[in-house]
């Protein structure tokens, strides 16, 4: 798929701000947003929850990679309805802006919440994109919306369409490779900056996907009841040396422990997270 000019929205917050100088290598970049994220690009000034500002800024352009959303300390500053707006108007209107615009691909930064999480627990372990269950809270059921979207806009308009889940995004500057969260759910935004690129550059004919990011967890290599009955024995089977962490308490394991399989994004977009869990 020949891709030049890229729209990417919500360059100001964390991914973003790690995307855009990968993006800047390869494509012409433009950023949508309510402030000037000032990293030189050009910068569009809208607010996703007006249309026809979307739309406008959707013109010329062959992708649109939309990660703005609220969540975390913001969806709790500004509330429910707003946390709504944003998230699901907003990426509504990109989708249709998109179609009005003739873009060829809409890449959209959901969230591994969309399947749920805790309470009830997983029909089974690792959890892929397949398993069904219903989000445990409201910002989770507006990714699962915009997901469902995604889908319709690339049924209804013929919009290539790939939905990323990353799981808890951390800031590189906190990297550790023995912190427990890489055995779960944790990601570092590096490598979901990294499988953002790889989704705009996946094959023309993958028109609709949905995609796991975290990092590898080696938990995936281990039988989930072994992991549940002996966690520093499981570990230490696929990580030499790591259930001492677990023994001595340097890395726990809670008994409802959730995981995640990256092996789909693995095959089809040739996902490699680089920041794993490892004693080296």
């Amino acid at each position: 798929m020949q891709l030049n000019r890229i729209l990417l929205t919500g360059g100001s917050g964390l991914v973003g701000c790690t995307l855009a100088p990968m993006l800047r290598e390869r494509y012409a970049v433009t950023h949508l947003d309510i402030q000037d994220p000032g990293d030189g690009l050009p910068f569009i000034k809208g607010n996703l929850r007006c249309l026809e500002e979307v739309a406008d800024a959707c013109k010329g352009i062959d992708a649109v990679v939309h990660v703005a959303a609220l969540h975390g300390g913001a969806w709790a500053d500004q509330g429910d309805q707003m946390g709504f707006e944003v998230n699901v108007t907003g990426t509504k209107n990109i989708l249709e802006g998109a179609a009005r615009a003739g873009v060829k691909r809409v890449v959209f930064t959901s969230s591994i919440w969309a399947s749920g999480h805790g309470v009830p627990p997983p029909a089974y372990l690792p959890i892929d994109e397949e398993m069904q269950r219903e989000p445990a809270e409201l910002y989770g059921l507006t990714k699962l919306l915009g997901e469902q979207m995604c889908r319709y806009a690339t049924a209804k308009y013929g919009i290539g369409t790939i939905v990323l889940r990353p799981g808890g995004i951390l800031p590189s500057e906190n990297y550790a490779p023995t912190q427990s969260g890489f055995l779960t759910a944790l990601v570092d935004v590096r490598d979901v900056a990294t499988a953002h690129v790889l989704a705009l550059e996946a094959p023309r004919e993958m028109m609709h996907e949905v995609f796991i990011i975290t990092a590898d967890s080696p938990l995936c290599r281990v039988a989930p009841p072994r992991v549940k009955e002996d966690p520093a024995a499981a570990l230490d089977s696929v990580v030499a040396g790591a259930g001492e962490l677990v023994r001595n308490g340097d890395v726990t394991l809670a008994p409802d422990a959730e995981w995640y399989t990256i092996a789909k994004a693995r095959r089809l977009l040739g996902y490699e997270p680089q920041f794993n869990f490892t004693l080296t």
